[in-house]
């Protein structure tokens, strides 16, 4: 599976000229999960929401190279199918992904899938019905593990499932690699943070890094086996550092990724909202004077990836796609 040439020449321009690589669309703040990680949720009285229209000519000017639908929970919003269409359309040459507690996705998914998303990114914190616990949702295992028995094995390579390392799920990460396996979908794994909470809790403490640290090594392992794990070696790796208190430098939050709220302005990202007009305003009032350190999430590392990890480790993951295309 070759990288579209239009596509690759988009990530490239926008690494050496510090854009964004990737943007995430906070499409509504409102959740239908309770999650004991996030703050979002209830909805939020009075939201106003840009229209696709204007999501368009934002993303047109903003030129990431991954546009994620997320929120809040972005399949609350009818119009999702039309914003996809329009990115993909108009926007390209872009990849878009949904990013969704995966509730509402078995009605939903026929419609995104025809609208053009390229993946679809689960949530799930653990590989049983403690996931149900956590998100507030009865059932909610049960319902994504029959949603990912109904789809084709070709479909499935499109699956990644988001997992966020805390104090209470890190022992898991195995078995949550092993499930991706089984139930032939793609892993990524997050560091979680408490900007969203406040909560201590759920960091894991000094005492458990040895232990969090040889479930890194282990991961590792199991990604050379069965490659579908799609987080880098050097994000794992950072992780430990992260959870240690180590200095990963100050985030690049307006440069290499951004978000967009739901009435069109723009926050650094969705930990610290903000609600800058453009792009320009953004760099100028965050970014040239931006001093956190406080979290190493998913986007943030993998956005901020030196230049030989941000383009090598697509490699083997673009030629398992391509094996897997020539045997569907």
């Amino acid at each position: 599976m070759s990288i579209p040439l239009g596509l690759a020449r988009r990530a490239v321009g926008n690494y050496l000229g510090r854009r964004p690589y990737c943007a995430s669309f906070e499409l509504t703040y409102t959740c239908n999960a309770r999650c004991k990680h996030c703050h979002r949720g209830p909805p939020v009285p009075g939201e106003v929401r840009a229209s696709p229209e204007q999501l368009l000519r934002i993303c047109q000017e903003i030129r990431p190279v991954v546009a994620i639908m997320s929120g809040g929970e972005p399949l609350l919003r009818r119009d999702l199918p039309e914003i996809i269409r329009l990115f993909k359309t108009e926007a390209g040459p872009i990849r878009v992904f949904v990013n969704t507690n995966a509730s509402l996705l078995p009605r939903r998914y026929a419609e995104l899938d025809a609208a053009g998303t390229d993946e679809f990114l689960i949530s799930l914190d653990y590989p049983d019905e403690r996931h149900d616990e956590f998100r507030a949702i009865p059932g909610l295992f049960r319902k994504i593990e029959r949603f990912i028995a109904g789809l084709s094995p070709r479909e499935r390579d499109r699956v990644v499932f988001q997992t966020v390392f805390q104090s209470g799920n890190f022992r898991d990460g195995p078995r949550m690699a092993k499930l991706a396996r089984d139930w032939g979908v793609n892993i990524n794994f997050s560091a979680y943070t408490t900007l969203r909470t406040h909560d201590d809790s759920l960091l894991i403490p000094e005492e458990e890094l040895p232990a969090f640290e040889a479930v890194v090594e282990e991961l590792l392992e199991l990604k050379k086996e069965h490659g579908r794990i799609l987080t880098s070696d050097w994000v794992m790796r950072c992780m430990v550092g992260y959870f240690r208190g180590e200095d990963l430098g100050v985030c690049r939050a307006g440069e290499r990724s951004l978000v967009v709220n739901p009435d069109g302005t723009l926050s650094p990202c969705g930990l610290i909202i903000e609600d800058y007009p453009n792009r320009q305003a953004l760099v100028e009032g965050f970014t040239l004077h931006n001093t956190c350190t406080a979290c190493f999430t998913s986007t943030r590392a993998n956005s901020e990836r030196p230049a030989r990890h941000l383009f090598l480790d697509h490699l083997p993951y673009l030629r398992r796609k391509s094996a897997s295309s020539a045997r569907a």
